[in-house]
């Protein structure tokens, strides 16, 4: 009996852990950054999509979530369609087939008029996925 209960709760961590990498924009963002510190490199290659060029390579991500003062310091925020610049919207339309989102991630305590980090996120297979990440000032991607 008490191995059926570890073998479920085994299961049951890892059902969990498998559906929370990619389930949101900001939650899969966040994954990945917690990849990048952790090395685990199956979970930052399965949410950048296998191609390191666009979500940069580990080592560097797992750098910049560490000068950020690490994940818990950081906001991830899934930016609503309807709040960036009519030519930003209309030009990811235009780069990407697949469903896309923006997440814009900051330090929490920074200043609004700084540089943010930009990803774009491609819904695959019900998963979110790196399409793009680059940095970039809120007035130039924001209504």
């Amino acid at each position: 009996m008490r191995k059926l209960l570890y073998v479920l709760m085994i299961g049951l961590v890892l059902l969990t852990s498998a559906c929370s990498i990619g389930s949101s924009p900001d939650k899969a963002v966040e994954a990945l950054f917690k990849a990048a510190l952790k090395n685990d490199e199956e979970t930052y290659d399965k949410i950048a999509g296998g191609d390191s060029k666009m979500a940069g390579s580990i080592d560097l991500v797992a750098e910049v979530v560490r000068e950020l003062g690490g994940v818990d310091k950081i906001n991830f925020d899934t930016v609503k369609k309807k709040n960036l610049l009519k030519e930003v919207k209309e030009d990811l339309d235009d780069q990407y087939e697949n469903p896309w989102e923006v997440v814009m991630v900051s330090r929490k305590s920074e200043d609004e008029s700084k540089e943010v980090m930009i990803w774009i996120m491609e819904k695959v297979d019900g998963d979110y996925l790196v399409g793009d990440a680059d940095t970039e000032y809120r007035e130039n991607v924001l209504k």
